[in-house]
């Protein structure tokens, strides 16, 4: 299982990923997710991303509360993962405190 958390810290949101999920559907996703959320940052305004490790199964990163709405998108990610692929994701946060509805079903 992959445990996600998004936590807030001196201004800063915080990204935390460990664990491998055991489908590679479920990894493709996540980490397709984790990498774009990175390149955004890194691209947008290097100077606020802050990144602790990027490794396979441990991830840490962050960035200034003014890019919380590209956390949020990727938050909201992960949980459409974690809904459709049952007992492959953990997804955690303390920051935006507001509900998810259910994932939406694409196709037929």
């Amino acid at each position: 299982m992959i445990k996600i958390d998004f936590s807030r810290d001196s201004g800063r949101i915080r990204l935390k990923m460990q664990g491998h999920a055991g489908s590679d559907i479920v990894c493709a996703g996540t980490s397709g997710i984790f990498y774009a959320l990175l390149g955004y940052l890194a691209n947008e305004k290097k100077s606020e991303l802050r990144v602790g490790k990027v490794a396979s199964g441990d991830v840490e990163i962050s960035c200034a509360e003014d890019y919380s709405h590209a956390m949020r998108l990727c938050y909201i990610g992960f949980l459409q993962i974690a809904m459709t692929y049952h007992g492959t994701l953990a997804v955690s946060e303390s920051v935006w405190h507001s509900a998810v509805g259910s994932p939406i079903s694409v196709g037929a």
